[in-house]
């Protein structure tokens, strides 16, 4: 899957809406003029206040939200077929701040830079008080078992088997998980696990229903609100999939996992995920009906974040994108690109659909109106409707389609902001790809461990993006590690880095079955678990070359943590360099 694709590249394909209908546009007729080009000055209506509530991080347990009052004239808006005059959007970028300081980070520090000591320390301290709640004792749990605990996730989300069980078996077991922690003791914290006191939450703040969940949420997002955010963004839906019995359980039709928890969600073109938030539903509140819309709402609360005067782009499909809301985040210098229904286009009179095909595949029309927003209806196999406040249709592009009729490839003309929309819309999609790959699906009986585990998860896909970003512009012909390998370390440092060992004969060990003789490693040992002085125990082993020598020295001493073979004699001390903290 390539994130930056969209559904406009497969128009011969069932268009699918994320109100799973379809984009078929109504037919309108059309007046055979230039559409009222001879009209006088704009119609003003009365004057109308309306209140748009938009959400803003806080370290409050439940979102804050500010009344923002608008006193602007409600417009009836016209629309021209005139010139569109595109405005200077040159993108103001933010001092990369840090990217200096993050030359020699391992993946472990940049996966430690968003699951943070604090929220680890508080997990801990909540579980703790929550098994003495519910079983009246505690499970003596802390801060660096929990990072075990999401250490051998990581693991069983590469190696992935029908069951937890089956990664402690004998024939089946996996020693990067079955070493570090016994099968119990895991099958017990992961009942146990808890982010809030039950008996501490107010009545006031239990309305909102991720309660138990929220403390994590709230510091996961302002760990992502910290990184400079790109140029391009794309707001959309997310999925969690999920089929157990909840009252925030949603079914959508159209989409790969139809059962789940919709999540709103704000992505870079990268995939970095910068804001997001669990749909809960319907408020039942008392309020003054929006001008954007309840869809409106969430890319107004999605952008609230972002810094103003910076030039920022959002993309949008048609569920969010309206004709007011455009105009409200151009008042804030950002920028947006959406395809737009056709009951959110009043006044707007365009070609039909069906005169469209008379003209052929790569057939337009457009209107502009009085704040220079430009609507383009352009006929693929199908019409659509997008509407720009930066791009208009030129520069005409070509985009390459399979004619049915002559049996070959022809050039259709595109326009320029349909090939902006397909280019940067797809940050969500990408993510959604990328959290697919190597995610471990544990079965519990409390619904909001499955938004935790896939936070978790978006955790080491941002770690990664923000390793990408800073290989980019230290060494940009560097190749940077794959998501795998990039896993595989962070799951190794949070399982080794600083713990001591097992206590106990571990399962992988030869007299629990006979294994061949040992190889040397191809893969490198973290650095974390390298310079962590915890555990780091010589052995004596079948000679084989040092792993630190640049002279290819054999030698019998092995480290027990390490696994690899380094030199300890009177004339070198690989051992000891091997491990040194510089």
């Amino acid at each position: 899957m390539d994130g930056n694709s969209s559904d406009l590249e497969q128009l011969e394909e069932e268009e699918e809406d994320d109100d799973d209908e379809e984009l078929i546009p109504q037919a309108m007729h059309v007046d055979g003029s230039s559409d009222s080009s001879d009209e006088e000055d704009y119609k003003v209506e009365s004057v109308v206040q309306s209140s748009i509530e938009v959400e803003v991080p806080t370290t409050q347990n439940t979102f804050k939200k500010q009344s923002v009052k608008d006193n602007a004239k409600k417009k009836e808006y016209r629309w021209r077929k005139k010139q569109f005059h595109p405005p200077s959007v040159d993108f103001i970028a933010s001092d990369e701040e840090g990217t200096e300081d993050r030359c020699n980070w391992t993946p472990y520090m940049y996966f430690k830079q968003f699951v943070t000591d604090e929220m680890l320390q508080e997990t801990a301290e909540q579980t703790n008080l929550y098994s003495v709640q519910k079983e009246g004792k505690s499970v003596n749990t802390t801060a660096k078992e929990i990072e075990k605990v999401l250490g051998m996730y990581m693991h069983m989300g590469l190696v992935q088997m029908s069951c937890v069980r089956a990664y402690w078996e004998m024939e089946t077991k996996l020693p990067a998980v079955c070493d570090v922690m016994s099968r119990d003791r895991f099958l017990k914290l992961l009942t146990l696990i808890h982010f809030q006191d039950n008996f501490s939450v107010s009545d006031d703040a239990k309305k909102d229903k991720l309660w138990k969940l929220r403390p994590w949420l709230q510091n996961l997002r302002e760990q992502f609100l910290c990184i400079p955010p790109e140029e391009c963004h794309a707001v959309d839906e997310i999925m969690v999939p999920f089929k157990g019995k909840s009252h925030l359980r949603v079914y959508m039709p159209a989409k790969p996992h139809k059962w789940g928890f919709k999540m709103w969600g704000r992505a870079g073109q990268s995939g970095f995920l910068y804001d997001f938030d669990v749909c809960q539903g319907a408020e039942h509140q008392d309020r003054e009906k929006s001008e954007v819309g309840v869809t409106g709402e969430v890319v107004l609360k999605m952008t609230s974040t972002l810094p103003a005067g910076k030039n920022h782009k959002v993309f949008a499909d048609n569920y969010f994108t309206s004709v007011p809301l455009v105009q409200h985040l151009k008042e804030r210098e950002i920028h947006y690109i959406g395809t737009i229904r056709m009951n959110r286009m009043a006044n707007c009179t365009m070609m039909d659909e069906r005169e469209m095909k008379k003209h052929g595949r790569g057939s337009m029309d457009f209107r502009v109106n009085q704040d220079n927003n430009i609507i383009v209806r352009w006929f693929d196999n199908k019409a659509v409707n997008l509407i720009s406040s930066f791009v208009g249709i030129e520069p005409v592009g070509n985009v390459k389609r399979w004619d049915r009729k002559s049996k070959t490839h022809i050039m259709v003309p595109r326009p320029a902001n349909v090939e902006a929309y397909n280019k940067f819309m797809g940050g969500v999609d990408l993510l959604d790809m990328l959290s697919a790959l190597y995610k471990f699906s544990f079965r519990s009986r409390r619904w909001y461990m499955y938004i935790w585990w896939h936070t978790v998860t978006v955790a080491v896909i941002n770690a990664w993006n923000l390793y990408r970003r800073d290989q980019k512009m230290l060494d940009p012909k560097m190749k940077t590690m794959a998501l795998r390998r990039f896993q595989a370390l962070v799951g190794t440092s949070l399982t080794s880095a600083g713990k001591a060992k097992k206590v106990g004969r571990p399962l992988s060990c030869p007299e629990a079955a006979p294994s061949a003789p040992r190889k040397r490693s191809s893969c490198s040992v973290p650095l974390d678990v390298r310079r962590d002085t915890m555990d780091h125990f010589p052995t004596w082993e079948t000679r084989q070359r040092c792993k630190h020598c640049t002279n290819n020295h054999f030698s019998h001493v092995y480290c027990e943590k390490c696994k690899v073979h380094l030199c300890l004699n009177k004339d070198r001390n690989c051992f000891r360099d091997y491990h040194k903290v510089k």
